[in-house]
């Protein structure tokens, strides 16, 4: 039976990691997907995996009213497994997420977030263990400094272009973005590969020299 792109998300959910997906997202000629490497988890051990919600801000300054409308709005309805993306056109002075809204996007099961801008309250994010990959850390509020201005359309980090609804991958060695079309396809090349390491790695383990691992799976 032909996988079926929630087959492969479910399958591939407990062991994802992103340089496998950036591999397969190199076979399949998409060499351009990779994250800026300064957006970093807030803490290392959590991975971000899912389809994406996304959100852009503009720069403003003074008091705006309203202006958290829009961004209450995407939070409020993300969905169980996506991941919530803002971003900020690489502004770190604006700060559109912290432990409230973590606590909103927990009960609702949606599988993280993710921004170019900057996120707080870092140690109650880390004790509740819900996956933020942020641009930086600052107390900053969005308050004076951003707003969300558009909700679910196409946003662009670090020259990567995000759609909603494409895959989002996320770990302490960084973030990939699978379009949605290829989704299924790059999705499947990167569990072969993750199944085919951990063979190599046990040939390894066992004392294989690495020339004859590589001759026999093909990996590095």
């Amino acid at each position: 039976m032909t996988d079926t792109f929630d087959d492969i998300i479910a399958a591939a959910r407990p062991v994802i990691a992103a340089a496998p997906v950036s591999d397969a997202l190199d076979e399949h000629g998409l060499h351009h997907q990779i994250l800026p490497p300064a957006i970093r988890p807030v803490d290392d051990g959590t991975v971000l995996f899912g389809p994406a919600r996304t959100g852009g801000y503009k720069v403003i300054s003074g008091f705006v009213e309203g202006i958290y409308d829009l961004e209450i709005a995407l939070v409020d309805d993300l969905k169980p497994g996506e991941v919530c993306v803002m971003a900020t056109g690489g502004n770190t002075n604006i700060g559109p997420w912290g432990e409230l809204l973590s606590t909103r996007a927990r009960h609702l099961e949606a599988a993280g977030f993710l921004t170019d801008g900057a996120a707080r309250d870092v140690v109650a994010i880390r004790a509740m263990g819900f996956p933020v990959f942020t641009g930086a850390l600052s107390p900053a509020d969005t308050q004076y400094r951003g707003m969300m201005v558009e909700k679910d359309v196409p946003i662009t980090i670090g020259g990567v272009v995000i759609a909603p609804g494409d895959i989002v991958v996320g770990d302490v060695d960084g973030i990939v973005v699978v379009p949605r079309a290829h989704a299924l396809a790059v999705l499947s090349t990167a569990m072969t590969k993750i199944n085919g390491e951990r063979r190599m790695r046990a040939d390894l383990e066992a004392g294989m020299p690495l020339a004859e691992a590589f001759r026999k799976h093909g990996l590095l």
